[in-house]
């Protein structure tokens, strides 16, 4: 995936994206490197261009699990990312490299003038924080209240897109319950149509 593949950057004039794409700075991770660690101000925010991020929240007990919140995919963006940056406030999670990452890092002023001259950018990031907010506060409400079936809904939904790479061990230490218990509710809702079963992936039925 290359910067111009970001549809925002299409209806900006040639000298504005030309622009933009100086100020730019290329970023490359290791697996297992850190993005920022929960706590943190971000000064930057990513464009991946290759590679897939995780970011999740460690609890106060070392304990206890970490809770993963979604991973990152070429052509997604981090809310926390964004509103730490923007906000020039501290993060409330974690984010690591799952894989080897290419990304690009833009300057909180350069994304302030990016919201100011883009609609399509402001439209993006208003679609990204309605959904995020909107599965995350799903997500915790049903780590609580909801059985594990719509559990693992809300988390695949929380994951923002149709295809989730994920084993049944993984999802189960993810959600804190059995891997048995994971494999049954899936097969259940695999059955009722809600998703599709493959080989260390999810498909989610968004329609």
């Amino acid at each position: 995936m290359e910067l111009r593949d970001y549809v925002f950057f299409k209806e900006l004039l040639p000298r504005e994206y030309e622009r933009l794409e100086a100020e730019a700075e290329k970023v490359r991770m290791e697996p297992g490197e850190m993005l920022y660690y929960q706590g943190e101000a971000c000064e930057r925010i990513l464009f991946l261009q290759k590679g897939r991020i995780k970011v999740y929240m460690q609890p106060d007990d070392i304990s206890a699990r970490e809770m993963l919140l979604y991973e990152l995919a070429p052509g997604e963006q981090c809310l926390v990312n964004t509103i730490s940056t923007i906000g020039q406030s501290r993060t409330l999670a974690s984010a690591v490299a799952l894989e080897g990452v290419e990304a690009w890092a833009f300057s909180r002023d350069a994304i302030l003038w990016l919201l100011n001259n883009s609609p399509a950018y402001r439209d993006f990031k208003i679609d990204l924080c309605q959904k995020r907010l909107a599965s995350l506060i799903g997500l915790i409400a049903s780590l609580k209240f909801d059985p594990i079936e719509q559990r693992i809904m809300n988390w695949l939904y929380v994951q923002g897109r149709e295809v989730v790479e994920i084993s049944h061990a993984n999802l189960a230490e993810t959600l804190g319950v059995s891997r048995e218990s994971v494999s049954r509710n899936l097969k259940k809702l695999e059955k009722a149509r809600y998703i599709e079963l493959g080989y260390r992936l999810i498909i989610v039925r968004l329609a």
